[in-house]
Order: structure tokens, then sequence, then C-alpha cells
């Protein structure tokens, strides 16, 4: 395979998540039930909710001839991003009393940035996801305003559309906080209790389903496959040093602040940080259960025990919302002043706005220019399409590949596949759990051969640690340029006598 054969641009799982969720997605529409094929034993999928693997599933079964069905897929996620932005655009319309053109103008702005796109491109949940908040904080406002059965109607509508928020993305739990702060904040409170008793109702059996089989997660591979209860009893108190905080922002900061230096893009992002907290105030004012939503979203990705980049992208709609609300209210308080505060607070507000909308657009001007928002897929599929040949051709059907990325190798080669880096959560970092429990998982789980993708990889230093330690465990099976090893792995009962061992 060369990278002009890649089906459709780029190869499904090459941010790992998408991988997985077709993954699934193939496994509910085989009748395989809701579990991870690839791995062995066909563990099932707690880690992720089910509602997105169920919606791939469903065109899966519309289109079953993979690769020709991602093509169907994609456009999937493209309809859902589509509707969100006319959702989103209406609703946020009605409810700030901001014009309708500019309102659409910023939630279109916000929906095709270059990371967006990154994120939408590709087999995410991010799309459906959108939707269904839009959703859910459309029916919650709408509550807050109707009388009687209406009302409550409206909020066990509401509900269900909070409830399929979390089992969509397990951070979908801030939509209900959303929808409840709103409803409670009006005194709404047969329309909060309906909410909450439909959203549990809807998020009650995968819960259950998650506590029954969490069991069968090999520990080793916890921090993959695990639920998020595994991941904060891995991590501690860590996320509370302020470098973790701060770097919440870095992603927001890389797209909407220019590249100076680092005292004066401290003053910069103070700035646009004022502008935007005030926006927040204004969102819930105007918008409550958004305003909310939003509010209980950036408080749980301070936490997140992952980088909140990704997370941070299917906020940015949001986000941009409320900096031309905080923008907008800013103007308005000036106006009320006078003299010289008046002209120091529009100054501010407008020299804020104007340093984010230019750094924002030149981000985006560089981005598009190059590719940047498919360049990250086309290099990891550029990589793997030089190894899928040799793993169908080379090893045989039986055979079980540790590797980064395995459900895309299992997708593409049929083999059975098993992750290469074994880790645990340190703050937002990840930590190898070690060349001995890498082999032990190597020899636990049957795996024949390993795929290393790069000396630059994750897995290299431990796997270069492992060809240390354990000469002749791993026998170089074949190289290709670039720092790409495949290895056959000798199992720990018919390993040669020790010799040395190649080193990437």
């Amino acid at each position: 395979m060369t990278v002009a054969q890649i089906p459709h641009g780029a190869l499904v799982g090459v941010f790992y998540d998408d991988g997985i969720y077709l993954a699934l997605a193939r496994s509910l529409a085989e009748g395989g039930g809701y579990r991870l094929a690839y791995l062995p034993g066909a563990p099932p999928g707690v880690h992720y909710p089910v509602l997105y693997p169920a919606f791939l599933a469903a065109l899966w079964k519309l289109g079953p001839a993979f690769p020709a069905n991602v093509a169907l897929m994609r456009l999937g996620n493209a309809v859902l991003m589509g509707a969100f932005a006319l959702l989103a655009a209406r609703y946020l319309g009605a409810r700030t009393a901001a014009r309708a053109w500019l309102v659409a103008l910023v939630v279109a702005l916000a929906a095709t940035a270059i990371p967006v796109l990154a994120v939408a491109t590709v087999l995410f949940s991010e799309p459906l996801f959108l939707v269904l908040v839009v959703a859910a904080c459309w029916a919650a406002d709408a509550a807050r305003d109707a009388e009687g059965r209406r009302g409550l109607e409206l909020a066990a509508l509401a509900g269900l559309a909070a409830g399929a928020a979390m089992l969509a993305r397990s951070i979908g739990v801030a939509v209900l906080a959303g929808v409840l702060l709103a409803l409670l904040a009006a005194r709404r409170w047969r329309a909060s209790a309906v909410a909450a008793a439909l959203a549990l109702a809807a998020v009650a059996p995968w819960s259950l389903w998650v506590r029954e089989h969490r069991g069968a997660i090999d520990p080793a591979i916890a921090a993959n496959y695990g639920t998020y209860g595994d991941l904060f009893a891995q991590r501690g108190a860590s996320w509370l040093s302020p470098a973790g905080l701060a770097e919440v922002g870095r992603p927001l900061g890389a797209i909407a602040l220019p590249p100076v230096g680092q005292p004066l893009r401290t003053v910069l992002a103070l700035l646009a940080i004022g502008l935007l907290l005030v926006g927040l105030v204004e969102l819930v004012r105007r918008a409550p259960a958004a305003g909310w939503m939003l509010v209980a979203y950036l408080a749980i990705v301070a936490v997140w025990p992952y980088a909140p980049d990704r997370f941070l992208w299917a906020a940015l709609p949001w986000l941009g919302i409320a900096f031309a609300l905080g923008t907008a209210s800013a103007l308005e308080r000036a106006a009320r002043l006078d003299g010289h505060r008046r002209m120091a607070v529009r100054g501010l507000a407008l020299g804020g706005a104007a340093i984010v909308a230019l750094s924002f657009g030149a981000y985006q001007a560089r981005g598009l220019a190059g590719g940047a928002a498919t360049a990250t897929q086309r290099g990891i599929s550029a990589t793997f399409a030089t190894v899928l040949p040799w793993v169908r051709e080379q090893t045989p059907a039986d055979a079980v590949i540790a590797t980064e990325d395995e459900a895309l190798v299992w997708l593409y080669t049929g083999r059975m596949a098993v992750p290469s880096y074994l880790w645990r959560v340190r703050g937002r970092d990840s930590e190898s759990l070690g060349p001995d429990s890498l082999r032990a998982w190597l020899d636990r789980s049957g795996a024949t051969h390993l795929v290393l993708t790069g000396t630059g990889s994750e897995a290299a230093p431990t796997i270069n640690a492992l060809l240390g330690s354990r000469p002749g465990y791993l026998r170089v099976a074949r190289v290709w340029p670039g720092g790409i090893f495949a290895f056959a792995i000798a199992r720990a009962d018919t390993a040669p006598p020790e010799r040395e061992g190649a080193r990437p």
C-alpha cells in the first residue's frame, strides 16, 4: 500500500479512539456485541460510551463493505456538524438577542476552525455530541419559559437529550449539569426533577453494564480501556499543580494569541480571559442552560486526566459565542461611562477582540494553506501504509501484533492486535509501566510480533529497554526507513540463548 492508495485520504484509527469506535461499531453490526474484537478474549468496551459506536454500526449495516463504507461514516459526521451549526445559530441567535448573522458567523468560524475540522473529519463522537448538547440546552431554556404540562414535556426532552449526550461522551455529564442548574435557577423544581429522572434513566442501563463488566479489562491496559474511575485512581492529586491547570489554556492560546514574547503574551491572555469571563456571565444570563453547561464543561476539563486539547475543541463554538458576548457587553458598559474611563474600557474591549480575531485569522490562513486539518492523519497513515502490507503478507492469520493504534491494524489486516505501550496517568502526562510489565503483558496476551512505528514514539524507550534487558526476546524481522521496526517475539519458554538484540 502506498500513500496514494490510502482510501479516503487517511486510515481509520490514526487518532486511536476513532479506530476503537469503528471496531466497536463493527462488532455491534456483525452481531459480536459491544466488544473489542481485536484484543485477545474480546473484552467489553467499558471505556467508550455506546451511542456513537451504535450510530456507526447503523451506517455499517447500510454499507458493510470496509473500507469503502468509511466515506459514508465520514459523510454522517459532516451532516451532524452541519446540523449542529444550524441549530446552534438558531438557538443562540434567539436567546442572546444578538444579530442573527453575527451569531451564525461566530458559530461557523468556530465550527470550521482547523482543530475542530481535524476532529470532525475523523470518526470521533464530537459531531453527534454537539448536536445533543444543542438539543438539551434549547429544550431546557424553553422549559424555563413554558408553563404547566408544556414545561414538563420540554424538561423531559432536555433530560433525554442530556442523557444521550452522556452516552455519546462521558463528559456529557456537564450537559446534565447545565440543564439542571438552568431549571433550578428559575425555580422550576418539578421540571428539574423530571429532567434529572429522564437523564438518569437513559444512562442507567449503560452504567449498570459497565459496572458488571469493568473487571474484564486487564489492569495492564486500564489506562487505554478501563473506566475513568481507574484513571482517577492512578493520577492522585497531581492535577492540582499550577502547571496542570495552566495547561488548559495552552490550546486556546495557540489559536487565539499572536506568537509574541511571553510577558506580552501573558498580558494579552489576561485581556482575552477577562472578555471571555464577562461573556460567560452574559451567556448564563441570556442562555442559562448553555452558559451553565459551558461552566461545568470547563471545570471538568480542568481536572480531566488527559491533555485538554480534544475536549476544548468540542467547546470552541460555545467559547466563541461567549467571547463575542463578552466583547459586546464590555462595549455596552463603556457607552454608559464618561471621559477617560469610557475610552479605556472601549479600547481594551476592541483591542482584545481585534487581537484574538486577527490571531485566529492568521492561524486559520496558515493552517488552510498548509493542510493542517488533515496533516497528522496523513502522516500517521503514511507510516502505517508501509507496515500494513508486511503484516498481511508476512505474518500468519493467527498472529497477534503488539503495536500502536492496534484497532487500525486489526481493521486493515484482520490480525489480532494489542497495545505496545503500557502506561499510567501522572498528572496530564503518561508514565510507562516499564519493560518488565511490557514483557509480562506480551506473554500474557499471546503477542507474536511487535511493530514500532518510529524511534520518537512513546513506546520506543520501553521497547529499547526491553531489548537491552532481555536479549533475544525480540528478534528484528523487518526494518523500514524512518526508524520503523518489526520484531518477532520469542515466548518466554522458547527464547533462544541470550545474545545482543538490535536496538531502535
